[in-house]
C-alpha cells in the first residue's frame, strides 16, 4: 500500500534547493512517497514543518499549479488546496496540503458513490459539446490510434468496434479528464474526499477517467476496487452528471461510453507488450476481448 518512508542523504541532496525554499533544511524532516504494492516510488515529499504539507516535482513543464490557475482556484472541488509553487531550472514543484487520508484502493460501495458524486462535480461544471478539437484529435491520434494498429492483428474482428470508438470520442460531451484517475490518485477519509496529482488533465471526452479508476488492477490482475464498488461508483457519478442540461445520455449509452472507455484503457495497457504471446497471456488481452464482445453485442448503434 501507500506510504511515506524516511528520505535517504542521497535522495535529500537531489531536491535540496527545493527543500529550502520550504525552510527544510535536514532529511529528518522529509519522507518520501512510495507505493509498497506496486514498488513504485514518486517524486512526492511529506515535510514534516510546524504542519505537515506535500512537495511534488511536477513531470511537465507547469504541472498542477496550472490546472490549479485555471480551473480550480474559485471553485470549492474535492481536491487539496496548493499552498506555493516555484520552478528551478527545469524542474517545477508545488507544494500542497497534506491530505490525512487512505488512498481509493479496496474502498466501500459507500465511498465509491461519493467519489463518484464529488468527481460528476468537476466535470459537469466544465461539461462542453463534443467535436474535433485539436486537443481531442491529438490525444485520439496518439494513445488510440497509433496503439491500436500496433495489436489489430489480434483482434481481426474489431475494425468495427475501433470504428464506433472512435465516433463516439469526437461526439460524446467533453469536460476536465483528470487521464491518470487510479484509485492510487483518489484519497478517502469519512466523508471527504480528494482527487489528487492533476498534473495532466485536459478538456477531453467525459468517459476517460471512467475506466481508469473503476477497471484497473494490480501486478498480480486483482481489480483494485470490487465490481460492487465499481457499480456503485458509476451510477453516483451517472445520476450527478444527469443534473446538467448537456448531459442528455441513456444509462444505455453512459454503459456504451464506460465500455468505451474501457476499450481505450485496454487498447494503451496491450500496445507496451514486447510480442504476441506476452499479449495474449496478459490479463489486457482477455479484458479488451470482453470489452469488443459487449460493444458488438449492443449492435453497434448509430451515434
Amino acid at each position: 500500500m501507500n506510504e511515506y518512508r524516511t528520505i535517504t542523504e542521497e535522495e535529500f541532496a537531489e531536491i535540496a534547493p527545493a527543500l529550502e525554499k520550504c525552510d527544510i533544511f535536514g532529511p529528518e524532516s522529509v519522507c518520501r512517497f512510495v507505493d509498497t504494492k506496486l514498488e513504485k516510488t514518486y517524486h512526492v515529499y511529506l515535510l514534516k514543518g510546524e504542519t505537515k504539507t506535500v512537495l511534488k516535482k511536477s513531470g511537465s513543464a507547469n504541472g498542477d499549479a496550472a490546472v490549479y490557475a485555471r480551473y480550480f482556484e474559485t471553485h470549492d472541488f474535492a481536491v487539496p488546496r496548493i499552498l506555493d509553487s516555484f520552478t528551478l531550472g527545469e524542474a517545477s514543484f508545488v507544494r500542497m496540503e497534506f491530505v490525512n487520508g487512505s488512498d481509493a484502493r479496496g474502498c466501500t460501495p459507500e465511498e465509491g458513490e461519493r467519489i463518484g458524486w464529488e468527481l460528476a462535480k468537476i466535470q459537469s461544471y466544465y461539461l462542453t459539446a463534443g467535436g474535433h478539437t485539436d486537443q481531442a484529435d491529438s490525444y485520439f491520434q496518439r494513445n488510440l490510434f497509433d496503439r491500436f494498429q500496433k495489436i489489430k492483428d489480434h483482434f481481426q474482428d474489431a475494425e468495427e468496434v475501433f470504428s464506433y470508438v472512435e465516433q463516439r470520442f469526437f461526439r460524446a460531451p467533453q469536460t476536465l479528464i483528470h487521464d491518470d484517475l487510479l484509485p492510487i490518485n483518489v484519497f478517502v477519509k469519512g466523508q471527504k474526499v480528494w482527487f489528487v496529482d492533476w498534473e495532466y488533465a485536459q478538456i477531453l471526452p467525459y468517459f476517460l477517467d471512467l475506466a481508469r479508476f473503476a477497471f484497473i488492477y494490480d501486478q498480480d490482475g486483482n481489480l483494485f476496487i470490487s465490481r460492487e464498488t465499481a457499480g456503485a461508483f458509476l451510477r453516483c457519478y451517472y445520476e450527478k452528471m444527469q443534473e446538467h442540461p448537456g448531459f442528455s445520455i441513456s444509462w444505455k449509452q453512459f454503459k456504451l461510453d464506460t465500455a468505451v472507455s474501457a476499450f481505450c484503457q485496454y487498447v494503451l495497457f496491450l500496445s507496451f507488450c514486447e510480442d504476441a504471446e506476452q499479449m495474449k497471456t496478459s490479463v489486457d488481452y482477455r479484458y479488451l476481448r470482453s470489452i469488443i464482445d459487449y460493444i458488438q453485442a449492443q449492435g453497434l448503434p448509430c451515434i
